[in-house]
């Protein structure tokens, strides 16, 4: 064993010669590497300690291992899934995102935080590098292995948590000071959005413009206003698609100073808040719902909150059976407006939008094992007297709602016990 290690050094001697020899022969600056034993600080942080606060997580106490078990507190035999088969990238759903899975090789914009399995404090916050989400181009070796495996599963507005083994991380050599060999890596990951390479390429071409803001603005403001008649028209998937179009473009936008950031996420409230009403329109209330999440990580940046945004999200969850939630939601608009009451037209008869909810409900309701249904209605007549009617067709007996002995606008629908 000692012949070994004398043969070693001598190998090292030689070549550190030999470098030294091909290194004087070359002009300017020569400089000496060191084979120094890496030295791994868990103390070490690229942050101010006081902005880690905000993103301590107790679940993560631990002890470390080579292993995926070093997560074992945070996972239950239902509560995550095997993205690889072999338990490399474990995947834990928090909130779910709406449309198609992201594509292959495009281009995402997402937040992370970033943990290792025995320490509370995060290695890597995105949040802390900047108020916008980090850009990303999947297929092309810039996010970790693991991650990029993990991404590739997420929708647009998805929460996830993904537990990445060593071998898909930063495997035996780690990443110091910092991260150790064989660390186990959770990630937090908040996927905002994703666009593909040709949308890409059409706008980084002018990335050098010093107008690219203003002129990127005018664009944005242009598709916005497309949008907004489009909506007025009741072309709803029309204008759907123009505000989605602008809240890309807005990913994409650099910005030189506070104030744009600024204009950059007010526009992002606007636009979110403009989705959540049309996904209301389409009865799309989970949408609804995800869209005033959406809006809420930049409203709250600029401490601007849109009344508008309230009361979409507060009637979408009422509609949704979430009535506690829902309450807090239509509050909070009237608290920001007291003297908007926002009375909708109560004659106005119910759209067909509502009526095919309305059904799929009561469908569910009649085969579920719920005992009570409650349905919000407005003041016309008709309306109320087709409810009834509807009722009674599935032998389901219901009764108005009161209220500190006042009659509401809700009714109330029981099973009829045999």
């Amino acid at each position: 064993m000692s012949d070994e290690k004398e043969l070693s050094c001598e190998i090292d001697s030689i070549l550190k010669k030999a470098s030294e020899e091909i290194l004087n022969k070359q002009s300017g600056h020569c400089f000496t590497v060191e084979n120094i034993e890496p030295n791994f600080n868990e103390d070490y942080s690229p942050y101010v300690k006081k902005d880690l606060e905000e993103f301590i997580n107790f679940d993560m106490l631990g002890e470390e291992s080579d292993n995926l078990e070093s997560f074992s507190n945070i996972l239950t035999s239902t509560n995550h899934e095997d993205l690889t088969g072999d338990r490399s990238v474990l995947k834990i759903l928090l909130d779910p995102g709406i449309g198609q899975v992201v594509p292959e090789n495009y281009i995402v914009f997402l937040h992370y935080i970033a943990y290792i399995s025995n320490l509370h404090e995060p290695f890597d916050v995105t949040y802390l590098q900047g108020k916008r989400p980090k850009r990303f181009t999947l297929g092309n070796y810039e996010l970790l292995p693991g991650l990029e495996i993990g991404v590739k599963t997420m929708r647009i507005g998805e929460n996830a948590r993904f537990i990445v083994s060593p071998e898909l991380a930063y495997r035996e050599m780690g990443c110091p000071p910092r991260i150790p060999p064989n660390a186990t890596i959770l990630f937090d990951v908040h996927l905002v959005s994703y666009l593909s390479p040709e949308n890409s390429l059409l706008y980084d071409k002018d990335s050098r413009d010093p107008e690219r803001f203003n002129i990127s603005m005018v664009q944005v403001k242009k598709i916005h206003k497309e949008g907004n008649e489009l909506f007025k028209l009741r072309n709803i998937e029309r204008a759907i698609f123009k505000y989605e179009k602008a809240i890309e473009l807005l990913h994409l936008i650099g910005c030189n100073s506070d104030d744009e950031e600024v204009e950059i996420m007010k526009y992002l409230n606007k636009l979110y808040t403009n989705l959540s009403l049309c996904y209301l329109k389409q009865c799309a209330f989970n949408k609804v719902c995800r869209m005033g999440i959406e809006a809420m990580k930049y409203s709250e940046r600029f401490s601007k909150f849109s009344t508008k945004l309230f009361f979409n999200w507060g009637k979408a969850l009422r509609l949704l059976k979430d009535f506690s939630e829902a309450n807090n939601k239509l509050k909070k608009a009237l608290k920001l407006e007291p003297k908007n009451k926002y009375q909708e037209d109560e004659n106005v008869r119910w759209p067909p939008s509502f009526w095919e909810v309305f059904h799929t409900r009561l469908s569910e309701f009649v085969n579920g094992d719920d005992d009570i249904l409650t349905v919000n209605l407005n003041n016309n007549l008709d309306d109320i007297e087709l409810v009834k009617r509807k009722v009674s067709t599935y032998n389901l007996k219901w009764h108005i709602i009161q209220k500190a002995g006042v009659e509401s606008k809700s009714i109330a629908i029981q099973k009829i016990e045999e």
